[in-house]
């Protein structure tokens, strides 16, 4: 249980055709040459214009073109290169997308020059043992994936890809900051509201306030959040007497006691995965969840034996084990069997694409069967323990999860189980303590996600300040950065678009007026919260924050706090659900539905230049915000969202038939969206990200509505408004884990995979069958 937990279900929003679609998931035959030069002629004809089929092909012994026969990777290429002549040399963005001046060893020398060309750019993948499969045959598909890179690698024509034609200039300078995972709008909006809460701590920090008083906490929380001197010298020592319990457990009923004084006295345990939040089948009443025993890396990573991963895990385990005074020559093996049933979790546990699923994640269990579940604990003395054994039931969101864990959790496991617990303790609390645990951190992070840097000590402190104090901070920010003015247009923005997405379900041709109806009452009810929450949450006042020189420290002021908001979670259990209540913070750069609530929230964080400006345009406002406002609306709409009713309690409100239609659209959008080059070799993956693509479906469409009904509407400004929210830059190794984990497509295909199935768009930019921007009307898909 955390900290201000968010709901299983909330839904967050913050990441091509020639002749044949570069999108296409099926496999198509070999290509033949003819058919590699009646592309590349498609293709490149605005990047080298006049370039013809004889210069392409050039380079026959025989003078014959041999048109029919299949195409050579290797000969595909040489043509491409011929194609589109000299390529620009990769910087910003594009430095960090694709592998570089590779060698491959299959080259033959007359192709060497070409192909280094290429390799250069970025622009060429190879096999495992550094061949390149000169002499393999090549798809269609395939062939089409090389060029856009280089659409992509040049962005000069928003034909072919508009998402780099708007941002190349951003994307050629962009840097990921130092500590950070990833640079972009949200991560620029981010750092300013940073700055802006940075300067408020900085007129408070070092003064002398009343005990008790807002200023004071967030002073003193802050001096020791900066005190890096006393935490270092502290070591361990704040978690000494836990980590002590933990190796001291000579039995597993003691390994248990253990982690229940933990998580009495702190709130943690790394042995019940509890939370509390609405009963998902009764959303008024708060409920007891159940997830399982947690895990250290993302499913995929387990699942697939990534070895990359797999090394910096044990490794980072490593340190923290012999960092809490474990012998070396222990550690690494402790490590790497706490690895192996982490993996043995993984590997029963629900795909990421399922744990929205109501279906999947709703299963109760009467107090009963749940403590049959577990043969060797008494659940029963657990949930006491942990003071929620007013609980009725226990929602298990894993079952089989839960069951593996339940497997686990013997006598027999005593040692790995004991080195998972500490694991556990010390990932969760080694930001707080010295820089041994914090430096562990850092380096697992560049190992497996590619963070380079590290933030400043000032940096690490204001963000610890950010994340405990919000309570108080949200409030000073809220005065001081979001007018009335602002609450109030965007107030207007949401009632223009929740009145025009009725007006498009009313239209729909696909779904019965009885369905309809239901969608209207769901949409007519629907909570909107904007900028920050009417009454401020009082948590904070119940807790004392103590400088070094008083006896506090970073870690004990950051859990009191946790603690109490903990503890007010359990208080609510079995209680009414407070639908007022905020799950986000203010400052937030991001926007929200929540399942169980039937409401969108949009923090001021967000509402704020590029996504939010006054001043703007209303087309270039409705083109950022009002696409998110709409996406958040369409959320209550998609997939997982669609199975809640207007009270957010998981109830059938379709037909038979309109569902059957409504999973028949929802499959057309896996497909469209799926199989999309992110990264040079990183797909994308249709059933993961699909109801995010709904939600941005359906956002577009009911704002770009909006627009077409203004007066000679600026859709230059709208698209182009739309395609500037959304420039990031990360990693390759972040950008490859999140194709298997982030139920958000790529930022890239958020733009150019969504735009193109709306008809202003090719009427506004002049987009024709050829272009990479194509889509043939027949193959747009919709929903809402």
């Amino acid at each position: 249980m955390k900290k201000k937990v968010l709901s299983l279900l909330t839904a967050i929003i913050m990441v091509l055709s020639v002749s044949v679609s570069v999108y296409a998931d099926e496999k198509s035959p070999a290509a033949t040459r003819g058919e590699i030069v009646k592309t590349l002629l498609m293709a490149a004809d605005a990047y080298q214009p006049g370039v013809n089929k004889e210069a392409i092909m050039l380079g026959s012994k025989s003078g014959d073109l041999r048109e029919n026969e299949p195409a050579k990777k290797v000969e595909a290429l040489i043509m491409l290169s011929r194609a589109f002549g000299e390529l620009p040399k990769p910087v910003g963005n594009d430095l960090r997308s694709g592998t570089f001046g590779v060698e491959f060893t299959d080259v033959p020398a007359w192709a060497k020059k070409d192909i280094d060309k290429l390799a250069k750019a970025g622009v060429l993948t190879g096999n495992p043992d550094g061949t390149l499969g000169a002499n393999d045959t090549i798809t269609i598909d395939e062939f089409q994936n090389i060029i856009a890179r280089i659409w992509s690698l040049q962005g000069s024509h928003l034909n072919d890809d508009f998402y780099e034609a708007i941002n190349k200039k951003w994307l050629n300078k962009s840097a990921i900051p130092a500590g950070e995972i990833m640079g972009g709008v949200f991560s620029e909006l981010h750092k300013e509201n940073s700055d802006k809460i940075e300067k408020i701590i900085d007129e408070l920090a070092g003064k002398q306030f009343a005990e008790g008083t807002k200023e004071q906490k967030i002073a003193d929380f802050y001096s020791t959040a900066l005190d890096s001197k006393n935490r270092n010298k502290q070591g361990i020592e704040p978690i000494q007497k836990y980590v002590k319990a933990i190796d001291g457990a000579k039995t597993f009923d003691e390994l248990v006691q253990a982690d229940l004084t933990l998580e009495k006295e702190l709130g943690l345990s790394s042995l019940f995965g509890f939370a509390i939040m609405n009963d998902a089948k009764n959303s008024s009443e708060n409920a007891l969840y159940y997830s399982g025993l947690s895990t250290g890396l993302d499913q995929n990573s387990f699942v697939t034996e990534d070895a990359k991963a797999k090394k910096a895990y044990i490794q980072y385990m490593n340190k923290l084990l012999v960092a809490s005074g474990a012998e070396k020559s222990s550690a690494k093996e402790l490590a790497e069997k706490v690895y192996e049933m982490e993996k043995s979790l993984a590997s029963v546990s629900l795909e990421p694409h399922e744990q929205g699923d109501v279906n999947k994640y709703y299963n109760p269990y009467t107090i009963e069967q749940f403590d049959d579940m577990f043969k060797t604990i008494d659940m029963k003395q657990v949930l006491k323990s942990m003071k929620v054994d007013s609980a009725d039931k226990v929602i298990v969101t894993d079952v089989k999860l839960a069951q593996k864990g339940s497997e686990l959790l013997t006598e027999a496991n005593l040692n790995v189980l004991k080195a998972y617990s500490k694991v556990q303790l010390l990932s969760a609390t080694g930001g707080l303590l010295s820089d041994e645990f914090a430096d562990a951190a850092i380096e697992f992070d560049a190992s497996i996600y590619g963070v380079t840097g590290k933030k400043t000590d000032k940096e690490i402190a204001v963000a610890k300040t950010t994340g405990t104090m919000g309570g108080y901070l949200e409030q000073m920010f809220a005065e001081k950065h979001f007018s009335p003015q602002a609450k109030k247009d965007v107030e207007q923005m949401v009632k223009k678009l929740i009145a025009t997405y009725e007006e498009r379900i009313k239209s729909l041709d696909w779904m019965s007026e009885t369905t309809k109806a239901k969608a209207i009452k769901k949409l007519n009810t629907m909570i909107v919260k904007i900028g920050y929450p009417d009454k401020w949450d009082t948590t904070l006042d119940k807790v004392a924050i103590k400088t070094y020189d008083e006896g506090g420290s970073l870690f004990s002021n950051t859990f009191t706090v946790t603690k109490a908001y903990i503890d007010d979670a359990k208080a609510q259990l079995g209680k009414p659900v407070d639908k007022t209540q905020w799950r986000t913070s203010v400052y937030t750069v991001n926007a929200f539905y929540n399942t169980f609530n039937n409401d969108i929230t949009f923090p001021a964080g967000i509402l704020q230049a590029p996504f939010y400006d006054i001043n703007a345009k209303p087309e270039a406002n409705y083109g950022a915000i009002g696409v998110v406002i709409g996406h958040e609306i369409s959320h209550a709409f998609d997939n997982n969202g669609s199975a809640y009713d207007e009270n957010g309690n998981a109830n059938n409100w379709w037909t038979d038939e309109d569902f059957k239609k409504f999973k028949e659209k929802n499959q057309k959008l896996i497909e469209f969206y799926n199989g999309i080059e992110i990264i040079p070799g990183v797909l994308s993956d249709g059933q993961l990200t699909l109801s995010e693509n709904v939600a941005d479906l359906g956002g577009m469409a009911a704002s770009l509505q909006v627009v077409s009904e203004m007066s000679n509407p600026d859709y230059k400004a709208y698209f182009e408004s739309n395609a500037e929210i959304w420039k990031s830059t990360t990693t390759k190794e972040f950008a490859a884990m999140l194709s298997k984990n982030d139920v958000h497509s790529a930022s890239k295909i958020r733009v150019n995979r969504t735009i193109v199935n709306f008809q202003q768009f090719y009427d506004t930019y002049g987009i024709k069958p050829g272009d990479g921007m194509y889509v043939a009307p027949k193959d747009r898909v919709s929903i809402w």
